[in-house]
């Protein structure tokens, strides 16, 4: 009973993906965001496999188990570029392309309720700009407006937070990820304070980790967010 309560414990602990890996092997491949964009149909490959239809996409880290959007681009691939694309000029390695998509960008938690995840929480972001994918300007609490597919109420752990982009799943967290904005009402504004910005007069939360260097990526990152405004 002892050792139960400590596993129970210790999942709910869990705030990091990098903690979720470790904590749930089974569910490693909803972290490959590559196969969960096969998985979800959408037009997708890794690096060095040409794109099938020019246009707009997003190139991102197949893995990133630390978040905060690092390396994520927008980028216009071509058909034409096929021999680039191969020799890794407009994808590195470790990353994949992958259809862009347009619309609010959802973030929601969910809590197990028999044997299905309902929503209890949500957040719409909106990005400073689509050429900056870390900076958002501010998250609003809003209602739920989510679907899920019917195996990823298969998926049992202790948390579950999915984000979307209009009606489609770009993300599958196996944690919470709204905790900030848990305590508000909808149509509060959680507002991204970043380093080096003026200092606004409005309440102040700071991050979950105390220490900035868990949001510097060790120099990754060229935006670094060191708590919320709350509007």
């Amino acid at each position: 009973m002892g050792k139960e309560v400590a596993r129970k414990d210790k999942l709910r602990m869990i705030e990091e993906d990098y903690e979720a890996w470790d904590a749930y092997p089974q569910y490693r491949w909803l972290f490959n965001k590559l196969e969960l964009a096969l998985k979800l149909g959408y037009e997708a490959g890794p690096a060095c496999v040409p794109v099938k239809k020019t246009g707009e996409y997003i190139v991102r880290p197949v893995y990133n188990l630390y978040g905060m959007g690092i390396s994520a681009v927008r980028r216009y691939l071509s058909i034409n570029d096929a021999e680039d694309i191969i020799n890794h000029k407009h994808i590195s390695p470790g990353h994949f392309w992958c259809e862009w998509f347009e619309g609010k960008h959802q973030s929601v938690d969910f809590i197990k309720e028999g044997n299905k995840w309902v929503p209890f929480h949500a957040m719409v972001g909106k990005h400073e700009s689509a050429d900056n994918l870390t900076k958002f300007i501010e998250w609003e609490v809003t209602k739920p407006d989510i679907e899920l597919p019917d195996w990823l109420h298969n998926v049992t752990t202790e948390k579950l937070n999915v984000e979307t982009i209009g009606d489609k799943i770009i993300e599958v967290h196996l944690r919470s990820g709204n905790d900030v904005g848990w305590n508000y009402d909808i149509g509060t504004k959680i507002i991204p304070a970043w380093k080096g910005d003026k200092a606004k007069d409005m309440k102040f939360l700071p991050n979950l980790h105390s220490d900035i260097k868990r949001y510097e990526a060790h120099g990754q990152l060229s935006n670094v967010r060191i708590g919320y405004y709350v509007a």
